[in-house]
């Protein structure tokens, strides 16, 4: 009997503990836990009224809240996924399908596969051929009117997963009429003799030989694979322009590191499970990426526009060492640039026919499945761009402007409705007569001129030097300076550049202005009111400090009269002591 009710204990302890450890983890014991994959809506926790008591949102809210907040979560919701993926194959996370023998794929790779992606995006694979050809046949224009220009536009199409493996797909019923994106854009560029490489094609013909998967078993991208896609990439884009771009070098193929685990069970991780599938494949083994150089390399300027394969690409091989310079537009929304990428802007914020004009190469990146999209509107916007100019775009976004009901308007000014009518019009070239039919049209942006101003002026790193010297005098920003340079360039007047007791006057204020930065981070009382606006106007101390400076410098030198803004012809009051060096 004894021995019995020790049992019962034991056994209602256990309980008990079950039941609140949960609470003490959650309250008291903050014990860290490995977070799950993927995003997740941060639920803030409701405030108790008698009124949301009343209506009953306070419990609806409060369930939700402790859903996301109980203790030990995590572990337990990868129990529960684990428990469903072992029994039933099955799993809550929407952008995975579970193939056979452990594979997982993008729902978008399956339904590719197997025809039905194109009508999530249209109604009918009549609309979708329709919908392609004019994405082709405005890539096509875009691609000419660049190449006026002196940049080339090419398209590259990464491997899709599901036309690569599809013998682990699960099975479903294929569309009787089936319409494949890729295969028919493909036939389309091939017709127009538009510079491009389908990767698919490819990588089907290496598989058989390769080692190695091309594209993991539980990844939703390339591997290491991606590296000789993008060797061919760049040897294609040497034959565009006659040039010799620095060359790849790859080194004995060793075990892959972490990032490439990670990045080779990216889908996998998003399923959150408590232990890893067990049918993986061995993880793909990867090398040392070399760039060999030499006087005969050139290193022009690229614009990548695409998605997320290409970061892969920029992992594996130091970009920097093929290209003078590099941004990618991720999904043609958001713009990575800088050292390894780590500036970021948005797309919409640039004037897209300066952007364009001030790159060598224009490379559109994407993948099969995602061509049901089009190019995400940046060959409609190219296009207008390129062709119409402020006043012609003015002409006719106001007759769309005056059809807009001023109550569908945010702020029902004519303003407003302008916007969305040029955004309209940018999106539906269309609209513009000009720009119908399978012609090339004729038109041309009159601003194409100044932008090609502007990247000869990006290049001359010692005219670059010059006009940020005299961004300094004139209070302005490069942006503006570099746009008013060109003007006067336009204007038949004296450069900005060639003012060189400006110049040395502006290098002498500078360092003026950096000593009395230290003067004032040495003063307690004066760091104290520069910390008070650096609060009230939202800035950092470092740039409330530095505006200080600037401003203490320009009113010594009566410089507060010569803004660029105001009067681009302004002569700077140079100092009586001041000598040209």
């Amino acid at each position: 009997m004894k021995r019995k009710n020790t049992y019962d204990i034991i056994l209602f302890a256990i309980l008990m503990a079950l039941l609140f450890l949960p609470m003490l983890q959650a309250h008291f014991l903050h014990i860290p836990l490995k977070p799950l994959n993927g995003v997740a809506i941060e639920t803030e926790r409701p405030k108790f009224d008698f009124e949301s008591y009343r209506s009953g949102t306070y419990a609806k809210q409060q369930e939700a809240y402790l859903s996301q907040h109980f203790g030990f979560r995590e572990p337990v919701v990868r129990l529960y996924n684990q428990y469903l993926w072992d029994c039933y194959k099955k799993t809550y996370a929407h952008d995975v399908v579970a193939g056979k023998n452990g594979w997982l794929y993008y729902p978008q790779s399956v339904e590719d596969y197997y025809g039905t992606e194109l009508y999530h995006w249209h109604h009918s694979a009549s609309e979708a051929r329709q919908f392609l050809q004019n994405e082709a046949k405005y890539l096509d224009w875009v691609r000419t009117l660049l190449k006026e220009n002196g940049i080339e536009l090419m398209a590259f199409i990464a491997p899709e997963k599901g036309f690569l493996y599809p013998e682990y797909l699960p099975e479903r019923q294929h569309d009787t009429a089936i319409f494949n994106a890729r295969e028919y854009f493909d036939e389309q560029l091939t017709a127009m003799d538009f510079p491009h490489i389908e990767m698919t094609r490819w990588f089907q013909q290496m598989k058989d030989t390769a080692n190695h998967l091309l594209i993991p078993q539980t990844g939703g991208h390339w591997n290491f694979s991606s590296v000789y896609a993008a060797d061919s990439l760049f040897r294609y884009m040497e034959t565009l322009k006659g040039i010799r771009l620095p060359q790849i070098e790859i080194g004995k193929l060793h075990t892959s590191d972490k990032y490439a685990y990670e990045a080779e069970t990216d889908l996998e991780q998003t399923l959150n499970l408590a232990r890893p599938i067990r049918l993986r494949q061995p993880m793909t083994p990867e090398a040392e990426v070399g760039i060999k150089s030499d006087t005969s390399c050139s290193k022009p300027k690229v614009l990548f526009i695409g998605n997320s394969f290409f970061w892969r690409i920029a992992h594996y091989i130091p970009l920097e060492q093929v290209f003078g310079d590099v941004e990618f537009w991720y999904y043609y929304s958001t713009a990575y640039f800088g050292e390894g990428l780590s500036k970021t802007e948005k797309v919409l914020k640039y004037n897209l026919l300066e952007k364009l004009l001030d790159f060598d190469y224009v490379v559109w990146f994407t993948t099969g499945k995602q061509l049901y999209k089009g190019t995400l509107g940046f060959a409609e916007n190219a296009l207008v761009a390129l062709t119409i100019g402020d006043s012609l775009m003015m002409a006719y976004a106001r007759p769309i402007a005056d059809t807009i009901r001023p109550d569908t308007l945010p702020d029902g000014t004519l303003k407003s409705a302008l916007w969305m009518a040029t955004n309209y019009i940018k999106h539906h070239p269309e609209v513009i007569p000009e720009l119908r039919g399978d012609s090339l049209p004729a038109l041309r942006n009159d601003e194409i001129p100044y932008a090609r101003h502007t990247k000869d002026i990006r290049k001359d790193s010692l005219w670059m030097q010059a006009l940020e010297a005299q961004a300094f005098l004139r209070s302005a920003t490069m942006k503006t300076m570099l746009h008013a340079e060109v003007d006067r360039l336009r204007a038949g007047k004296s450069f900005y550049r060639d003012q060189q007791a400006e110049i040395q006057f502006s290098l002498r204020c500078q360092q003026e202005t950096k000593a009395l930065m230290e003067r004032m981070r040495g003063n307690p009382e004066t760091m104290e009111k520069v910390k008070e606006k650096a609060e009230k106007y939202g800035k950092t101390l470092d740039k409330a400090l530095e505006d200080d400076a600037i401003w203490l410098i320009r009113q010594k030198y009566r410089l507060d009269q010569c803004r660029l803004i105001d009067d681009p012809d302004a002569k700077i009051p140079l100092p009586p002591d001041f000598l040209l060096e």
